[in-house]
């Protein structure tokens, strides 16, 4: 859906550019990522975002479903990436959880379908999962 909240932020990621996604978010903003990582407050957020986008070459989401409800915006999203490495993932299932204000995005909770489980151990720190696996950085 053009011209929501969620739709606006996501084309904003999908620059990769961190400027365009703190434009259209408030001061006090919060922000939590699929990866458990968390900000509060916008230099916090502008570093994480930047963290981020900096392992990215390309960014897309495509929105599946939103809904909206009391400045409450839900989306259902397929997101695929592009590594710095050429590492393309598969579109990964996504939920985005946005509550705007007057002032922009005042949070955004972003969930996943392809986390490791909470008891996986993982030797080495990096890498991804795709399609259920875990994959250790090149």
């Amino acid at each position: 859906m053009a011209g929501t909240p969620i739709s606006e932020l996501l084309d904003a990621v999908d620059t990769l550019d961190v400027e365009n996604v703190m434009a259209l978010t408030a001061p006090e903003a919060a922000i939590l990522l699929t990866d458990g990582r968390r900000a509060e407050g916008a230099e916090a957020v502008r570093e994480l975002l930047g963290s981020l986008l900096g392992t990215l070459r390309s960014a897309t989401h495509a929105i599946r479903s939103e809904w909206h409800l009391d400045g409450v915006w839900i989306a259902e999203v397929d997101a695929t990436y592009e590594l710095h490495d050429g590492l393309r993932t598969a579109p990964l299932p996504r939920a985005f959880i946005v509550h705007v204000g007057a002032g922009g995005v005042n949070e955004m909770h972003v969930y996943g379908a392809h986390e490791h489980p909470l008891d996986e151990r993982r030797e080495v720190e990096g890498g991804m999962r795709l399609g259920g696996r875990w994959l250790p950085p090149l």
